[in-house]
């Protein structure tokens, strides 16, 4: 049996238009695309973070709206790890149960001009000035 001419001809482009409706470029498709989805961490316990970034304030010398508490785990014994986002640098916080900072830690290098700032800002707290030239004495 023989399709009519017709039909012969019509069938190869039928089977085309699939192929059109795929294509890579042009507008953005109209299929749904799969949600990536980030994993859900539990928010710090307020009790751990406040002393946290209290204590990176002032070792950074930052103001505390700088400082982000991003994670924290019980690492054992009424010892608690909290991960904090400083600005742009990461730092690891050992705090007790009770809310005792034990160390604020950097777990990122500084820079050079983050080293100098905070010479600078402890200088300052010291109460230090740069002394002040002597004057050489004239011998007659």
């Amino acid at each position: 049996m023989r399709l009519p001419i017709l039909m012969s001809r019509i069938a190869p482009l039928v089977v085309l238009v699939p192929l059109a409706a795929c294509s890579t470029t042009g507008a953005p498709s109209l299929m749904p695309t799969m949600p990536t989805f980030a994993p859900i961490r539990p928010p710090v316990n307020a009790a751990l973070a406040e002393p946290c970034i209290a204590a990176a304030s002032s070792k950074y010398f930052m103001g505390e709206s700088n400082i982000k508490a991003v994670d924290s785990e019980a690492v054992g014994g009424g010892i608690n790890h909290v991960r904090l986002k400083v600005d742009i640098r990461d730092a690891m916080c050992t705090v007790t149960d009770k809310g005792k900072v034990r160390s604020v830690v950097d777990t990122m290098p500084k820079s050079a001009d983050q080293l100098a700032a905070e010479e600078a800002a402890a200088k300052k707290a010291a109460g230090q000035t740069a002394p002040a030239p002597k004057k050489a004495k004239k011998s007659s």
